[in-house]
């Protein structure tokens, strides 16, 4: 039985309980304890919480049919009630001694909500957002580094997008054209390549007057916060996308200490990255800046029954976005950088077969047809009607592109689903308002 796996219901019981960090060598039966990796001292802290709390990270016990394990994986949980828990299962009453000791080093390690981990946070972050350069962390892996190499790969989606365009006899977009939104998909360039370039088909790359391009991503690993702004300037092997920091400021006066809260997800981030990309191939030398802005999870508000409007936080980036355009003029194309459904063994989905898929296809019509009427209220509802349940990968950047941009009749471009080799899939769509 692989380590990692949970454990099944026939596996032995194994040894009385303990918590072991993964890795160590396997010890004689002897009371509960805490084994430490080599080199470690045990955390000696008195202001330890009783009940702490995770920061973003699942403990998940597993066992290997000698050990018991806990995996360390990591969304969102809560320790709570870990000693009295423990010690009902244990029967042993020096298990508050063992769970202080592991609360301590959890601690230690910044894996717990506490001030420490506030601490290291807080000077991270405030480090990161002195960078000005945000460096590439997809090339070598989801598209070359080398600039020609590169550039042939994207020369490539290029040409595969301007057939798909003439297959469907779509106009060429004029040498100056300026679409007032795209929606361009985030999914790995080796799978979406083709489809992120027909969208960026729809923007001329003549060298006329300047563009900004407000491109509202998908913020992965954005837990807590709706948004986060950046003033950095975006790498890219061929040559560096410049953000518009006066607008970004602007924006950051009117949201205040929220503005960069989250800013750290910007860091190791795809949805923008790959945007950024596309957009310095597309345009040349045509000059352009972007105002990078991640989109945290609706889902919150799915689960407690209410709607974006009644969210302060996130009508306030509405708001502000919408102001600094009116205020600062010039000519301004709005993105969503989003997947649509994510279904599958790989989503924790049975296999997918026809049934499923012909559903999967129905839900992402229904988003793109509100999408499409430049509707965010009815492209929201459509989602929440069944709670999100293809994993649509784009609910909040889609949403605030639409608000912010105030569209109408939307033109679908492209829509197919990429399959897995598990048979999960990932649905992708390129549309355009102009």
């Amino acid at each position: 039985m692989n380590p990692t796996d949970p454990p099944s219901p026939s596996s032995p019981a194994g040894r009385p309980a303990r918590i072991i960090v993964p890795g160590a060598d396997p010890e004689p039966d002897e009371a509960p304890r805490i084994v430490l990796p080599p080199g470690v001292q045990r955390a000696a802290d008195d202001d330890l919480p009783e009940y702490p709390k995770l920061r973003p990270l699942i403990l998940m016990p597993v066992s290997d049919g000698e050990r018991e394990l806990l995996l360390v994986t990591d969304p969102l949980g809560v320790i709570a009630g870990l000693t009295a828990l423990l010690m009902r299962e244990s029967k042993d009453l020096r298990m508050a001694s063992v769970v202080r000791d592991f609360v301590a080093e959890l601690d230690r390690l910044l894996m717990l909500d506490s001030p420490r981990f506030a601490a290291a946070y807080r000077e991270l972050r405030e480090s990161y957002h002195r960078l000005e350069i945000r460096p590439a962390v997809c090339e070598t892996r989801s598209y070359p580094a080398e600039p020609a190499e590169l550039r042939r790969f994207l020369d490539g989606h290029a040409a595969a997008a301007e057939a798909w365009r003439a297959e469907a006899g779509e106009p060429a977009a004029a040498g100056d054209a300026r679409p007032r939104a795209l929606l361009a998909p985030h999914l790995d360039p080796r799978r979406a390549g083709a489809a992120i370039a027909r969208a960026y088909l729809e923007l001329g790359s003549e060298p006329r007057e300047p563009l900004r391009i407000v491109v509202f991503g998908t913020g992965h690993s954005l837990i807590d916060d709706l948004y986060a702004l950046t003033r950095k300037h975006f790498e890219t092997p061929l040559g560096k996308v410049a953000c518009d920091t006066a607008f970004d400021d602007a924006l950051a006066a009117r949201l205040g200490d929220e503005a960069y809260h989250g800013e750290l997800a910007h860091r190791d981030e795809h949805s923008i990255e790959f945007q950024a990309l596309y957009l310095r191939h597309r345009l040349g030398e045509r000059p352009f800046t972007i105002v990078p802005i991640l989109c945290g999870g609706f889902h919150a508000l799915l689960d407690a029954g209410r709607t974006p409007r009644e969210e302060p936080a996130f009508e306030a980036l509405i708001a502000a976005v919408r102001e600094v355009e009116a205020a600062r003029g010039g000519p301004t194309v709005y993105v969503a950088g989003v997947d649509f459904s994510h279904v599958g063994p790989r989503f924790g989905d049975p296999a997918i077969d026809e049934r499923m898929r012909g559903e999967i296809v129905a839900r992402d019509q229904a988003a793109l047809d509100a999408a499409r009427g430049g509707d965010a209220d009815a492209w929201f509802e459509a989602i929440a009607a069944h709670q999100d349940a293809t994993r649509i990968c784009g609910l909040a950047p889609v949403y605030a592109m639409l608000r912010c941009a105030a569209v109408r009749d939307g033109r679908l471009l492209r829509y197919q689903p990429s399959d897995e080799p598990d048979g999960s899939t990932v649905t992708i769509a390129a549309m355009v308002w102009a």
